[in-house]
């Protein structure tokens, strides 16, 4: 359920990537990449979806 709340974007690796991509300016010039696997009770969906978000605690 976090995923839901606190992941600003879920979808397909290219859904996630296409959203960081038009708000590009939101994120650090560190990152390369915007999706990001999830984890925890989201892991069942590891691979199909994906986070704008690395949520690492109580998910």
């Amino acid at each position: 359920m976090r995923y839901f709340t606190d992941g600003a974007v879920i979808g397909s690796k290219e859904f996630v990537n296409e959203a960081f991509a038009r708000a590009r300016e939101r994120f650090s010039s560190k990152r390369k990449e915007g999706a990001r696997a999830m984890r925890g009770s989201g892991s069942g969906a590891k691979g199909l979806l994906w986070s704008a978000r690395d949520l690492r605690v109580d998910v």
